[in-house]
C-alpha cells in the first residue's frame, strides 16, 4: 500500500530538478504552471486528462494525478529553489608554474570569462581543486591552486587531464546565476 500523500510543502529547501518521475522515490514534487487560474480548496486531489486524445480510442487519457498542496502567484515561482546540476569540461594545456595551470576549451570563443573568475574547477575526477583566476590570451584561462599544494603534485595530476567546472543553476532564477556548493 502507498503511504498517504503529504499535505504541505516546506519552503526554504533546495530541490533537484527531475526530467521525469522516479517510480522508486516515495515523495516527489511537481510545479504545474497553468495558463489560467483554477479555483479549488487546498489541499485538493487533482486528476488531469489529455482532452486532445480521441475519446473513441481505447487508451488511457489520464495525464497525471496528485495532491495540490500550494498555490503560487507568478512572482512567487522564482522563490522555489529547484536546481539542475551543470558540468562544463575543458582541457589542461600546460603547467604554468607549481601553482598555476593554463587551460582551454571550457568556454566557447568570444565568451566573457569574467563571471567565472573565482569559481572552483577540478583536475580530473579526483584531482586538485583550484580557482579560475584570469584570462590568458583570447580563449585560454589561468587556474590558480593553493600555495599549500606540494610541488610536483599539479604536474603529475595534469598530464593530458580534463578540467571540470561543476555548479548548480536554479530553474526559476531569472538572472541565471551559477552557484557552487
Amino acid at each position: 500500500a502507498r503511504a498517504p500523500l503529504p499535505t504541505s510543502f516546506a519552503d526554504g529547501g533546495e530541490h533537484l530538478y527531475q526530467e521525469e518521475l522516479d517510480t522508486a522515490a516515495p515523495d516527489q514534487w511537481c510545479v504545474l504552471q497553468l495558463e489560467q487560474p483554477v479555483a479549488c480548496a487546498l489541499p485538493a486531489t487533482a486528476i488531469c486528462s489529455h482532452l486532445e486524445t480521441d475519446h473513441n480510442l481505447n487508451a488511457c487519457r489520464i495525464a497525471f494525478y496528485g495532491k495540490l498542496v500550494r498555490s503560487l502567484a507568478p512572482d512567487e515561482v522564482p522563490k522555489l529553489r529547484v536546481f539542475k546540476r551543470k558540468r562544463k569540461e575543458g582541457q589542461v594545456e600546460r603547467l604554468h608554474d607549481d601553482h598555476t595551470l593554463i587551460c582551454k576549451n571550457l568556454f566557447r570563443p568570444g565568451t566573457d570569462m569574467t563571471p567565472f573568475f573565482g569559481m572552483e574547477v577540478q583536475v580530473g575526477e579526483s584531482g586538485p581543486v583550484g580557482r579560475i583566476d584570469s584570462t590568458f590570451g583570447k580563449t585560454k584561462f589561468k587556474v590558480a591552486f593553493p600555495s599549500s599544494l606540494e610541488p610536483g603534485v599539479l604536474a603529475d595530476a595534469c598530464k593530458g587531464a580534463r578540467i571540470y567546472l561543476n555548479y548548480k543553476r536554479f530553474v526559476f532564477d531569472t538572472e541565471k546565476r551559477m552557484i557552487q556548493h
